[in-house]
C-alpha cells in the first residue's frame, strides 16, 4: 500500500546523489554481529587531552588522568568489572593533523583492548575548531553553518567550535576520510558520530549551498501545478528557508515551514545512511552508533530535524542523553524511566547508549535493552568499594547473555506515533501519546510503538492506539479500516484524531475521519466515550484524558516532571481490553512503581520486572500468561540478587500463573 507520507520521502530520495542525501527505501541492513552475540556494556574517554585543555576546566594531574585512562593494567581492571568496550577519541574536529599526538594513545588503548579480547569505539565529532582545524584545512571555513545574520552558529557557548553543514561535500568527504582511518588503520570495531541531534537546527538554513538544496528538493518533490497547490505559486527561483520562532509545541500550518522541516528531516536520514553505507563497505561488522536522543517529549524534527523511525534503520546504536533517568516519585504516583527509548531501539533493531551507573539504570537496561548495559561509567573500577552492587549486575549479564540474546517482544497493544501529527500539531498530539504509554508502562499493558512503517501491517497488534493523532493521510484512516474490519481493536483518544490530512487541512463532513472510518456514533455525541463494533472488530473512544492539574496547559515540552498518568486511566485500559475481547497476554499485579517487559524465545516466556522505588521491595507478584495454545513446564526466577529460584506453575483461568516471591530490583521469571 502507498501511504502519503512515504511517497514524499521515495519523492525526494534519488535527489542529488553527489550529496549523497538518500535513495529509495530499501531493506534495512544487517546489524553487526558481534554485539549480537557478545553483547555491549562499555565506559568511554571520548575527549582528546588537546580539547580537554583547551575547553579548560582540567585539574592539576590532568596527565595523570589521562595517561591512567590508556594504561593496559586499566584495561583489565575494566575486564575484571565485567566491561568489554572503551569508546575512546578519534576526532574531535580539531583537524587530523592536529590531533596525531592523542591518535598515538588511541592506537596504543586499542591494541589494548584487541589483546584482552575487548571492543573499541571511535569517536568522531560533528563541530569545525576555528582555532586549528582552518589553519590545517583553509577550505573548512567554507563548511560552516550560519545564521540569518551570516554568523557561525556555534555549539553551546564554545565560541572555538562552529557547527559544521553537513551537506557540504567537503565536510563529508572529511568525515568520511576519519571513518576510513579508524576503521582500516585502527582497526576499531565501532563508530560512534557525536552531536548528531545538534546538526541541522531549525535556523541553520542562511548558506547559499543549503538554499539551493532546498530549492532543488521543492522542485524535484513538486510539478509546477502541484506547487500552486501547495505553497500558492510556480516560481521556486526565490524560495529561501523560512525564519520563524522555535515554538515546538504550536501547530505547524505554514506550508513552508512543514517543508523545510522534512527536508531537515531527509537531509539527516540521508547523511546518516551515507556514513553507514560507507563503514559496512569498509567493514560489515563494524557497528554504527549515533547520538540522536530518544524519546521523552520532545519534538525533535521540528526543533532539530529528527525522526527517529528515518534514521535508526541505518545504525545499530544510538544514545540518548535526555532527562528521564529511572526514578519513582511517590507523592506524585509518577514514574520516570529511558522506557520509551529501549522500546523504540527494539523496533528498528538497535541498543540503546545510556549512562547506567546504579543498580536501578542497570536493572532497567537488562529488562528493556537489547543486549547492552550502555555507559557504566568509570567509577566501577575507580572507586574504593568498586561498587559491588553494580558489578554484580553487569556479571549477571556476562553469565547469563543466552538468556538475553534473539528476544522477540510479546506485545498485544501498539501506540501510534504518526510523523506528521507529533510533528505539525503540536502540544495535544504530544501529551496524549504520553500519557497513554504512561498508563500502559505503570500497568504493566505489554504494548510496542508504532511509526509510519507500521500502517501497512496493523494486523500484527491486538489493539492500535491513537492519542490525538490529528494529521491522516486518506489511505492511513482506509488501512485502519481494514485493520478494524479484519478483527483488530482501535482505541481512538481525542476529539481532534484525524480531524486534519497530513498538511494539516481540516477535514469536514463526508471527508471526516469517523466517516471515512465508518463509525457515526461518535459524530452524535462527541464528548461522550462510546464501544462500538465495525466488522469484525472493536472500536473504542475517549473523547479526551482527564490531565493531573500539575501539567500545565502547555510548555516546549512534554518533559518528565509532566510524565503523570491521566486521571482516567483506568477507563482508558478497560476501553483497551474491550478492544482487546479479554485479557492480554500477560497480566502482572503489582504496585505503579513497578514496570515490566515481555518476550519469547521459541517456547519459553520470560516476564522482566523492575522495581522503580529504591528500598522498598514488593513482595507476592501474581504473574499470569494467557497464550492460546502454549503451556508451560516449568519455571525459574533469576536475579543479580539472588540464587536461581524454581517456580510453581498454577493454572489460571484460560492462563498459567507464577508467583513472584519478591522483588527488590530486578527479577526475570522464565517460562518454558
Amino acid at each position: 500500500m502507498n501511504f502519503t507520507k512515504p511517497a514524499s520521502f521515495i519523492l525526494f530520495c534519488g535527489l542529488l546523489f553527489s550529496y549523497g542525501f538518500c535513495r529509495a527505501a530499501e531493506a534495512q541492513p544487517a546489524n553487526s554481529h558481534w554485539w549480537l552475540e557478545e553483547g555491549a556494556c562499555f565506559v568511554g574517554n571520548w575527549e582528546p587531552l588537546s580539547f580537554r585543555i583547551r575547553n579548560g576546566h582540567v585539574p592539576r594531574d590532568y596527565r595523570a588522568h589521562y595517561e591512567f585512562e590508556h594504561r593496559e593494567s586499566t584495561v583489565e581492571a575494566l575486564k575484571a568489572a565485567g566491561v568489554d568496550m572503551v569508546i575512546t577519541h578519534f576526532y574531535k574536529g580539531l583537524g587530523l593533523e592536529h590531533e596525531q599526538e592523542d591518535l598515538a594513545y588511541t592506537k596504543k588503548l586499542a591494541g589494548f583492548l584487541k589483546q584482552h579480547r575487548m571492543y573499541s569505539g571511535a569517536y568522531i565529532g560533528s563541530t569545525l575548531f576555528s582555532e586549528t582545524l582552518y589553519a590545517e584545512i583553509p577550505d573548512a571555513e567554507n563548511w560552516v553553518q550560519r545564521d540569518h545574520r551570516g554568523e557561525p552558529i556555534n555549539y553551546g557557548d564554545q565560541y572555538f567550535r562552529e557547527r559544521a553543514d553537513f551537506t557540504h561535500p567537503g565536510y563529508r568527504a572529511q568525515i568520511e576520510k576519519a571513518v576510513y582511518l579508524a576503521i582500516k588503520d585502527y582497526g576499531m570495531d565501532l563508530i560512534h558520530f557525536d552531536n548528531f541531534y545538534t546538526m541541522f537546527p531549525l535556523d541553520a538554513g542562511y548558506t547559499p549551498h543549503i538554499q539551493q538544496l532546498f530549492r532543488e528538493y521543492l522542485e524535484k518533490k513538486y510539478a509546477p501545478e502541484l506547487r500552486k497547490i501547495r505553497l500558492g505559486f510556480e516560481d521556486l527561483s526565490r524560495i529561501r528557508p523560512p525564519r520563524v520562532a522555535n515554538r515546538p509545541m504550536e501547530p505547524v500550518t505554514d506550508p513552508l515551514v512543514q517543508e523545510w522541516i522534512m527536508f531537515r528531516v531527509e537531509a539527516l536520514a540521508g547523511f546518516i545512511r551515507e556514513l553507514s553505507e560507507h563503514i559496512r563497505a569498509l567493514n560489515p561488522e563494524t557497528a554504527v552508533e549515533f547520538n540522536p536522543h530518544g524519546l521523552w517529549g520532545q519534538n525533535s524534527a521540528y526543533t532539530n530535524g529528527m525522526d527517529h523511525a528515518r534514521l535508526l534503520p541505518w545504525s545499530d546504536f544510538f544514545w540518548s542523553e535526555d532527562p528521564d533517568q529511572a526514578a519513582y516519585f511517590p507523592d506524585q504516583n509518577r514514574l520516570v524511566s529511558k522506557i520509551r527509548s529501549y522500546k523504540l531501539a527494539r523496533r528498528f533493531g538497535n541498543a540503546l547508549f545510556s549512562y547506567n551507573s546504579n543498580p536501578l539504570e542497570l536493572a532497567e537496561a537488562l529488562a528493556f535493552n537489547r543486549m547492552c548495559l550502555g555507559d557504566v561509567g568509570w567509577p566501577i573500577i575507580e572507586q574504593p568499594d568498586g561498587k559491588p552492587r553494580d558489578r554484580a549486575f553487569l556479571r549477571f549479564f556476562n553469565e547469563h547473555k543466552a538468556l538475553y540474546r534473539d528476544l522477540e517482544e510479546l506485545d498485544d497493544v501498539g501506540v501510534m506515533r504518526d510523523f506528521e501529527s507529533m510533528t505539525f500539531s503540536g502540544w495535544k498530539p504530544f501529551l496524549g501519546t504520553v500519557q497513554a504509554e504512561q498508563a500502559l508502562i505503570q500497568s504493566r499493558v505489554p504494548f510496542s510503538l508504532l511509526f509510519d512503517k507500521d500502517w501497512d501491517r496493523l494486523s500484527a497488534w491486538k489493539v492500535v492506539v491513537l492519542a490525538s493523532q490529528e494529521n491522516l493521510a486518506d489511505e492511513e484512516i482506509e488501512a485502519l479500516k481494514k485493520y478494524v474490519d479484519s478483527g483488530g481493536g482501535l482505541a481512538v483518544v481525542g476529539r481532534s484524531t484525524g480531524a486534519c490530512d497530513t498538511w494539516r487541512r481540516a477535514r469536514d463532513g463526508a471527508d471526516g475521519f469517523w466517516k471515512l472510518l465508518g463509525l457515526e456514533n461518535p459524530l452524535k455525541e462527541p464528548g461522550r466515550p462510546a464501544r462500538m463494533t465495525l466488522g469484525r472488530g472493536r472500536v473504542f473512544y475517549l473523547p479526551e484524558f482527564e490531565t493531573d492539574p500539575r501539567v500545565p496547559a502547555a510548555a516546549d515540552e512534554v518533559q518528565p516532571d509532566y510524565w503523570y498518568r491521566p486521571l482516567n486511566w483506568e477507563e482508558f485500559l478497560s476501553g483497551l481490553a474491550f478492544c482487546r475481547g479479554g485479557d492480554f497476554t500477560v497480566q502482572v499485579d503489582a504496585e505503579p512503581w513497578v514496570a515490566a517487559q515481555y518476550y519469547k524465545k521459541g517456547s519459553s516466556r520470560q516476564v522482566h520486572l523492575v522495581n522503580y522505588r529504591t528500598g522498598k521491595p514488593v513482595s507476592r507478584i501474581k504473574v499470569v500468561l494467557t497464550e492460546s495454545g502454549w503451556k508451560p513446564e516449568k519455571a525459574s526466577l533469576l536475579s543479580p540478587e539472588h540464587e536461581p529460584l524454581a517456580l510453581q506453575i498454577a493454572k489460571n483461568g484460560q492462563g498459567w500463573a507464577v508467583l513472584v516471591p519478591e522483588l527488590k530490583t530486578y527479577e526475570v521469571a522464565v517460562l518454558e
